[in-house]
């Protein structure tokens, strides 16, 4: 039986990455284990929900490779209504349609554990939500600079809410799921030595 753990394994390339191309976007496809990083934000945006995915596409002996994590691209409840938040200055949203090239590399989050942090030579666009209600609201001036908006998980034993786990970072729900994630970023850092990571940024 499948799990959410499994991966596709397929002779053509997966249709998210017809959607980053489309965009505008590169599509990284020379070679095994060159990592594609798709961040899809649900426009519907329920406040506090990892309703959000990100879809991760590689290829392998020449056939490509496609795992789809539940995550959130929005910050928490506790940060969108906390005006004293960057003291004042809004809690940062990552902005779409973009694509961050060469913004991460393997790190410690918060000196904590290992994830994607934003150490790379490329930055991240992203909004303020200055309004202080419970939703994440799109649009607006562009910031364009690093202020640590990583990928990483919720807890060690995941979370079924956004609460106080993201502050504007890609957060993943489970813990296991974030565990496979890393095993494969880790396999292009071993494999091709490509130790930095892009992150595309859709949504629908």
């Amino acid at each position: 039986m499948k799990t959410r753990l499994d991966m596709e394994e397929q002779m053509f390339k997966p249709e998210i990455l017809e959607k980053v191309k489309e965009a505008g976007f590169v599509v990284f496809d020379d070679g095994d284990y060159n990592l594609n990083l798709i961040a899809v934000r649900n426009l519907e945006n329920h406040p506090n929900q990892f309703d959000d995915k990100l879809y991760v596409c590689y290829k392998v002996h020449g056939l490509w490779r496609e795992h789809i994590f539940q995550i959130t691209t929005d910050p928490g409840k506790r940060y969108l209504e906390n005006p004293n938040y960057r003291d004042g200055g809004g809690v940062a949203i990552a902005a779409h349609p973009q694509q961050a090239r060469s913004a991460y590399k393997i790190d410690l989050h918060r000196g904590k554990y290992k994830a994607l942090v934003q150490r790379g030579p490329g930055n991240v666009q992203y909004w303020r939500d200055k309004n202080f209600d419970n939703r994440a609201d799109y649009g607006g001036e562009i910031y364009d600079n690093k202020i640590g908006l990583n990928i990483h998980r919720s807890s060690a034993k995941g979370s079924s809410l956004v609460g106080p786990h993201s502050a504007g970072c890609i957060v993943f729900s489970d813990a296991e799921e974030f565990g496979v994630f890393m095993r494969v970023c880790q396999l292009q850092v071993s494999k091709r030595n490509f130790k930095t990571f892009t992150l595309t940024i859709l949504a629908e």
